[in-house]
């Protein structure tokens, strides 16, 4: 795909790293009724001839191995900042879930130039030990400097990762109620997290320069849902950023 923005001549064999910063509102913990608002990086790694590809801003980070005939697949990454029992009372008691590095792979299929298919599947190392998944098509539209996507997503949590952010062990229950904050304990299991939508669009603004907004519905579900923890099954986010992209110098593969 060419680059939108002739302004920024890039080269197609060359490394590009793109770093910036965005701010974003958000639940103030999975399944809660109160937002916040919060910094969040734009990290991405990308050959030239890729820069421009589509890339959703809830992919983890990647790196593309194998290409062909619009499949593509490679290592994916990311990071789970966690959940500290200070972000609402309703987890006082409850301890903190340490930031988890979740490493996996992904992979993606344009089967034409407007719509794309992807999944990924990674393992966390942390605050929660366990597989976490998810999977999302999007519909593709392309006007100048401009790009609109719009695409339904559902997302996977292994044991480890729904009995961190959704179990009540029974003394954690014990511990939160002699802190005023009765509840139950709760057994949960992998399964079906929740399942949405995201809308975003992506202005090219020339000399590297990439401007973005996004705003996402998702719905918790299953077991997920029926936590005590889960305050608000309908969950929203929305942010923006703007991002910079670095020439590194030619590609070693």
């Amino acid at each position: 795909m060419s680059a939108p923005d002739r302004e920024f001549v890039f080269a197609e064999d060359n490394w590009y790293l793109t770093l910036g910063l965005g701010v974003k509102a958000e639940a103030a913990y999975a399944g809660s009724d109160q937002y916040r608002g919060v910094p969040f990086p734009v990290i991405n790694l990308a050959k030239g001839k890729e820069l421009y590809d589509f890339q959703s801003v809830d992919d983890s980070s990647s790196i593309t191995l194998f290409d062909v005939h619009g499949f593509s697949a490679g290592p994916a990454w990311s990071l789970n900042l966690g959940r500290d029992e200070d972000d609402a009372f309703e987890l006082a008691g409850l301890g903190d879930v340490s930031p988890t590095f979740e490493l996996g792979g992904f992979a993606q299929w344009f089967p034409v130039s407007w719509f794309r298919l992807r999944g990924e599947l990674l393992y966390g190392m942390g605050g929660f030990s366990g597989l976490v998944g998810n999977a999302g098509a999007d519909f593709i539209a392309a006007n100048g400097p401009w790009r609109f996507a719009i695409g339904p997503r559902v997302a996977f949590g292994g044991n480890g990762f729904m009995e961190a952010f959704y179990g009540v062990t029974p003394t954690q229950s014990a511990i939160a109620g002699y802190f005023g904050n009765p509840i139950a304990s709760y057994n949960t299991s992998s399964g079906i997290e929740t399942w949405g939508v995201t809308a975003q669009m992506t202005r090219y603004m020339g000399d590297g320069f990439t401007w973005g907004m996004y705003g996402s519905y998702n719905r918790v579900v299953g077991n997920a849902a029926d936590s005590p923890l889960t305050q608000n099954a309908n969950q929203f986010e929305a942010g923006m950023s703007l991002s910079y992209a670095f020439n590194l110098g030619k590609s070693w593969w």
